[in-house]
């Protein structure tokens, strides 16, 4: 797939480059658009906004909708995906969420959105700064907790969302909130049946699947039940604390303690998010190399799919990834404008 976009740019940049003036508008215009279908171009400017404040991008299909939070402010965005890029564009704020950022990575987390049109977020909260789970329920938007990790530290506290071919919802769990404080075996990967949100009658119980974790932002569950993470580091390592810790990658379906999972072998990304791209390849944005890079999932020593391999850089993403059905992926990302919403067209 990186190989034929990359062709098709090589073909538009010779054809804009070879347009004499003679040349008909027709045929620029022509060119300009295949060189835009085939490289990521800017689908918002957020000026305003500072590394760290965009996150959640979410993919509606049936509305061609992209879906992004503020953080800081607790804001949810909407933005068509088609006929953008005029002056003056603007999103659309569906609702707000009170939050606390007491907690250094606090604020409005994550969001998914639910096959029914329900949408649900992880956020800290204004009054007690915990860490939640909640759906927003009523048409004024008003959010519905329906679990809590409890009160949340500084920093490392999750709170990221994906939903399972099974029909689970997942939360990942950093290290630094009370979750973590009854057995001190860091974060968690938690799964929630979705058939049982909103319904009072089902305890809303989850299962742990995976622990040890220091903050797991980029997970992926990957169509066929594959659940990939590439885990944030702090503190010393688990087996040799004369050793500072390093970022992990593995699979949360098959190892239950983050701390058997294998080293990064590039230095750390902190990696902040992580999509399925349309080809099957696992895209992983970092927060410190404002970078998309794909990795091919292989066999490793351990099993088959249990190793990435790194298969090159696909575009700008600082923070957030989402992937639409048809092959569109649009980023959060740091640009020489400051954050915006980049869009790569199949």
């Amino acid at each position: 797939m990186k190989s034929t976009r990359r062709a098709a740019v090589a073909v538009a940049i010779v054809a804009l480059g070879s347009a004499s003036c003679s040349d008909s508008d027709t045929a620029n215009d022509d060119a300009e658009a295949s060189a835009r279908a085939t490289s990521p171009v800017t689908l918002l400017d957020l000026p305003a906004a500072r590394p760290g404040d965009i996150v959640g991008l979410a993919a509606d299909d049936g509305r061609r909708i992209v879906s992004w939070l503020h953080r800081i402010d607790g804001t949810v965005h909407e933005l068509g995906l088609d006929g953008v890029n005029e002056p003056g564009e603007t999103t659309q704020i569906v609702a707000t969420i009170e939050v606390s950022t007491e907690s250094q990575q606090g604020g409005l987390l994550d969001q998914v959105l639910l096959a029914d049109g329900r949408r649900v977020l992880t956020w800290t909260t204004p009054e007690a700064n915990e860490l939640v789970v909640g759906t927003l329920a009523g048409d004024d938007g008003t959010p519905m907790i329906f679990w809590s990790a409890g009160e949340a530290g500084s920093g490392a506290i999750g709170g990221k969302l994906d939903l399972t071919d099974d029909g689970r919802l997942l939360v990942s769990i950093g290290r630094n909130t009370d979750f973590d404080t009854v057995d001190d075996q860091g974060g968690a990967f938690l799964a929630f049946d979705v058939a049982s949100l909103g319904s009072d009658d089902v305890p809303l119980e989850p299962t742990v699947i995976s622990r040890g974790y220091t903050n797991p932002w980029a997970f992926e569950s990957l169509t066929g039940g594959e659940i990939w993470v590439w885990d944030n580091a702090a503190g010393s390592d688990p087996d040799d604390r004369d050793l500072d810790d390093v970022e992990r990658i593995g699979r949360v379906d098959l190892e239950p303690d983050r701390n058997d999972m294998v080293r990064s072998e590039v230095g750390d990304r902190a990696p902040a998010a992580m999509v399925e791209l349309p080809d099957g390849r696992l895209g992983v944005c970092g927060f410190l190399d404002n970078e998309l890079r794909a990795y091919e999932v292989v066999d490793g020593d351990d099993g088959p799919r249990t190793r990435l391999e790194r298969a090159g850089t696909i575009m700008a993403c600082n923070t957030a990834a989402t992937v639409f059905a048809d092959g569109t992926v649009v980023t959060a990302a740091q640009t020489d404008a400051g954050e915006s919403l980049q869009v790569l067209r199949p």
